[in-house]
């Protein structure tokens, strides 16, 4: 399997992308490309590339160990990358230039969308201790220097799919009245036909197709802005990590079709608002076409450590927006409540001798 490090048309230094910049920047001589035109100058290198994948494959890929982790040659030094079975961009740690596995990104896996980070690694800093930093009992390097240090930018592998459904619904709505003339009690029962018919056109139904980092700490950064979305370019992955999906159109699906299923009750249910009560005579809907667009999201990710358990933190890499479990020091916290404690104990003491 074949890999790719762009790097700088001036002096050949590894490039990556700069999310502030929206350009491709080189670190030594400052020179700045477009996505445009890094493409256009790796366009035939790719196209190479894909012819000669199924030798490279033989050449350049072995096992490591059980747990499926691959080595590759850095086409920059000639040292071994090793990663596990789903990373397809990464560094390597002997010259530390970006190393695309392009011959993970052929097929199938390669994807069809994707959104570029817009966040850079410093703002993400920012944001996490903006996050994190006014929080009383964290343990005290978890905001340290050596901590931030380890954010890292990784493109995530995510489901998208377009879809048309038909809608029948059919319902009965009704409104009382009730009002009282002298002893009389009188009830007045207005009924309504209720319809709604129609195609329901959804876009983007989204579903992380990724199991090794918890869905719950990624719905807590979503949502993304949709209209940034650009065809996927594999340089924007310069300088990034970026994984390959693990969950299949198979078994996503089903969590598909209950997103599509939960929208379109929620639908229903504002559209025959207003009535006092409503009786369901038919209620289908019937998904019609799905197209699946494989796409990668951008997240920085920070883990740690504490007391046996790993804490992940992520901020969206496009939005900025935060989200993560908080390690608890219960030293901190120890503390915190001793000092409580003895000042109610000395409040109440002084209390005691005033009041004698």
């Amino acid at each position: 399997m074949g890999t790719t490090s762009y790097k700088c048309p001036s002096c050949g230094a590894g490039i990556h992308f700069k999310p502030e910049l929206k350009k491709f920047k080189c670190d030594y001589c400052l020179s700045e490309y477009s996505e445009e035109e890094i493409a256009n100058l790796y366009k035939d290198d790719e196209k190479s590339e894909d012819t000669h994948s199924t030798q490279e494959e033989v050449l350049h890929k072995h096992d490591v160990d059980e747990a499926h982790l691959q080595s590759y040659t850095c086409n920059s030094c000639g040292a071994q990358v090793v990663t596990d079975d789903t990373t397809t961009a990464t560094f390597c740690y002997y010259c530390h230039n970006p190393v695309i596995l392009s011959g993970r990104l052929e097929g199938e896996f390669k994807p069809k969308k994707m959104i570029p980070f817009a966040i850079d690694k410093e703002k993400a800093k920012s944001s996490f201790l903006k996050w994190a930093g006014n929080k009383k009992f964290v343990p005290k390097d978890f905001t340290s220097s050596s901590q931030l240090e380890k954010i890292t930018g990784v493109y995530l592998p995510y489901w998208w799919v377009d879809t048309k459904a038909q809608v029948d619904y059919l319902g009965e709505g009704k409104n009382i009245r009730v009002w009282r003339t002298g002893d009389m009690e009188y009830t007045e029962t207005k009924k309504y036909e209720i319809v709604r018919q129609g195609e329901l056109d959804l876009n983007n139904v989204g579903e992380v197709a990724f199991t090794k980092i918890d869905k719950s700490l990624l719905n807590g950064i979503l949502p993304y802005r949709e209209s940034e979305t650009v065809d996927f370019s594999m340089p924007y992955l310069s300088g990034f990590f970026a994984e390959q999906y693990d969950i299949t159109k198979e078994e996503a699906e089903p969590m598909i079709e209950g997103q599509i299923n939960r929208y379109y009750t929620y639908m229903i249910n504002d559209l025959v608002s207003g009535y006092d009560k409503v009786d369901v005579i038919r209620d289908g809907i019937e998904i019609k076409d799905k197209e699946w667009n494989y796409t990668l999201l951008p997240a920085w990710i920070l883990t740690y450590k504490y007391q046996g358990k790993t804490y992940v933190f992520a901020v969206n890499g496009q939005t900025g927006k935060s989200y993560g479990e908080l390690p608890l020091s219960n030293k901190r916290l120890g503390s915190a409540f001793g000092i409580i404690f003895a000042a109610t104990f000395l409040l109440l003491l002084l209390g005691g001798i005033l009041i004698w």
